[in-house]
């Protein structure tokens, strides 16, 4: 390979990415110049400095880095940009009391089937370049704007719930990244507009989105159920309703998606490929160690928030529901876990479940328990129960 490929010309080779890039399976394709992302920068500036970013380290680092691809890499000229639809179908009905897990993680570990599919595109472009090409290649894992980027590259534009929209197929779809040392002719920023349409704002179950493309990610359910390591506040709890891993309401409310939602074309995606729409609450609250989590979970996005995270999840799924099956496994959760954050929220569970194997769990392991967070969840789970039984006995008090 040498210096063939530099005879061609920027639309040439934007032609030719695009051949090669819709032939890999990639639903959208754009490319951006190398220039900083000044207008996402500054929306970020503004995100952070209102405390926004809740614990997400990642996203406190300097607005010059997350915004800036040469930051990433010297030498590059160009940002290609690509979109893969995830959308897996509509959720069935919760008919068995599962936990809920978000569209984009039905299957397997986008991080690694669009990464490999990445490598394989640069391989055919310097075939097909006659060039060597020096670039990156990420999805979700880079210190980069991403949505900013493909924005500059017309795969869409920011919508009130803060996605991407896409006018032909919604906002169901996954951004990769090729930053490269090639000159390639740049597409016109994306465009769009939701109109006067609020439908994500109102949906929201814990207010999380606070201005036209403004989410708090502190109370975002995406945030509380993968990101965050801590415990999900009390007062958010009951909104966190059946999600037990990340949340869809702003895009299941959509128009563009309820019109334009195009079914993936990648197997990977598909509910057969992974943990599926929903987990079997019982089944996950046995998962005692590190080494069974991730057998079960292993190459797909739900060991995100680890063992203790998702645990935690489904005691609140399972509390929100109602879910009288599942009081044996929270009491041996309660019991048996090495986890302050799953015995906490397993006593919010069962208390929110009732019944006297609850009650009696509870006040058997509050003398015991040595964690202080967990101590006091116990306590205000036994002063929920009691609230309960004062008011099914007319007011009366309880011992």
């Amino acid at each position: 390979m040498g210096a063939k490929g530099e005879s061609k010309s920027p639309r040439e080779v934007r032609r030719i990415l695009e051949e090669r890039a819709r032939a890999a399976g990639f639903d959208l394709v754009g490319v951006s110049g190398a220039g900083p992302l000044v207008e996402g920068g500054e929306r970020l500036k503004e995100w952070q400095e209102a405390g926004m970013a809740a614990d997400m380290g990642y996203m406190k680092r300097p607005v010059e880095l997350l915004s800036d691809p040469r930051r990433l890499q010297k030498s590059a000229r160009s940002v290609v940009s690509l979109g893969v639809s995830y959308y897996p179908g509509e959720h069935p009905e919760n008919v068995e009391g599962g936990g809920r897990v978000a569209r984009y993680a039905w299957g397997k570990d986008y991080h690694v089937v669009i990464k490999e599919r990445l490598r394989s595109l640069r391989v055919e472009l310097e075939e097909a370049l006659e060039c060597r090409i020096k670039a990156r290649a990420f999805t979700d894992a880079v210190p980069l704007l991403e949505r900013s980027a493909a924005q500059h590259a017309g795969l869409g534009f920011f919508g009130r719930n803060s996605c991407l929209i896409n006018g032909n197929i919604g906002s169901y779809f996954f951004i990769a990244d090729l930053v490269v040392d090639q000159e390639i002719e740049p597409d016109e920023w994306g465009t769009g507009t939701c109109g006067k349409c609020t439908r994500c704002m109102a949906a929201c179950p814990t207010g999380a989105i606070k201005s036209p493309g403004v989410v708090d990610a502190r109370l975002c359910i995406s945030y509380l159920t993968i990101e965050n390591k801590g415990e999900i506040p009390r007062e958010l709890r009951h909104a966190i309703k059946d999600w037990a891993f990340g949340c869809d309401i702003c895009q299941e409310v959509c128009p563009y998606n309820k019109r334009k939602a195009t079914r993936s074309r990648w197997p990977d995606f598909s509910a057969g490929s992974g943990a599926g729409p929903y987990l079997k609450i019982t089944e996950v609250l046995g998962i005692r160690s590190e080494e069974e989590f991730e057998e079960r979970f292993g190459g797909t996005p739900l060991t995100r928030p680890g063992r203790a995270g998702l645990l935690r999840n489904c005691c609140v799924a399972a509390g929100n529901l109602g879910l009288e099956e599942a009081v044996p496994a929270l009491v041996r959760c309660l019991r048996e876990d090495e986890a302050p954050l799953v015995r906490g929220h397993a006593a919010w569970a069962l208390a929110k479940i009732g019944g006297e194997e609850a009650g009696a769990a509870l006040r058997e392991v509050l003398e015991e328990e040595t964690d202080e967070w967990c101590g006091k969840e116990i306590e205000f789970a036994l002063s929920m129960l009691f609230e309960v039984a004062e008011g099914d006995s007319g007011g009366s008090s309880i011992g």
